[in-house]
């Protein structure tokens, strides 16, 4: 009897031990629209290496999936998701960030990204970096990008997010549905290259918001694994500042 009672606590042992070895999969979303150079739909972008790549160095594995943005952060915020990536600090009330004192922690941040604005050739609409001109019509955006959303808000300029995909605000602004288009920069002049719209829309010299982003997460996630989290943007940080990075990150970007 001793010895099965033996053998039955070693089995309940080796479950419990391999139960931990397998780790834990965490979930983060990321925007159904593709936003390089950090996330893709189809392929790893630069922003799902780095989360990947500090996952699997605390031994857990990581599923990304592709969502509209807005049900991306919401679902962070109400616990459907452990982390969506790459939100900006804009999201602080929402979700847990890396901070430094009382700002986000730009040294743990996934990259940096700048938003262009776009328009027809030979409209005389404008944007000079810091005032727009000869503008009559809403400025488009991507729906529920918050920042490009506060900023226009700030300028006191009439926005239209009424589209997610780059291809549907493309087109309406070659319709003369707008005047003017904020989008991604990498992914607009990749839209402008193509047969549709060469020579058609032009991208006007200044950016029109350049901001840094994070993988962001759930705040109840991260108040029970506080450490983990805190080791997760950690490594984030420590990638980004290595040799590793320099090489690979070109190659993630398209």
């Amino acid at each position: 009897m001793l010895h099965f009672v033996r053998i039955l606590m070693l089995g309940c042992f080796l479950i419990i031990a391999s139960a931990s070895c397998l780790g834990r999969s965490i979930t983060v979303c990321i925007p159904s629209n593709p936003f390089p150079p950090l996330t893709f739909v189809d392929h790893e972008g630069q922003g799902q290496w780095l989360v990947r790549k500090a996952v699997e160095r605390q031994g857990d594995t990581v599923r990304f999936e592709a969502v509209p943005w807005k049900r991306c952060t919401d679902g962070v915020a109400a616990g459907a998701y452990e982390a969506a990536m790459p939100p900006s600090a804009s999201f602080l009330p929402q979700m847990a960030f890396p901070m430094a004192g009382a700002e986000a922690d730009v040294r743990k941040a996934v990259g940096t990204v700048s938003m262009v604005v776009l328009r027809r050739v030979g409209s005389k609409a404008h944007w000079d970096g810091k005032v727009f001109s000869a503008l009559t019509t809403p400025v488009m955006f991507n729906k529920n990008i918050v920042s490009i959303r506060d900023k226009l808000a700030k300028l006191g300029i009439p926005g239209d997010e009424g589209a997610y995909v780059n291809e549907s605000l493309l087109l309406k602004l070659l319709a003369g549905r707008g005047e003017l288009l904020v989008m991604n920069g990498q992914a607009a002049a990749e839209e402008i290259a193509a047969h549709e719209f060469r020579g058609k829309v032009e991208i006007l010299p200044a950016p029109f918001l350049t901001f840094t982003l994070y993988v962001a997460f759930n705040r109840d996630f991260h108040a029970a694994n506080s450490a983990y989290v805190e080791a997760l943007w950690t490594d984030i940080g420590r990638l980004r500042a290595s040799p590793e990075w320099a090489r690979i990150a070109p190659t993630l970007a398209k």
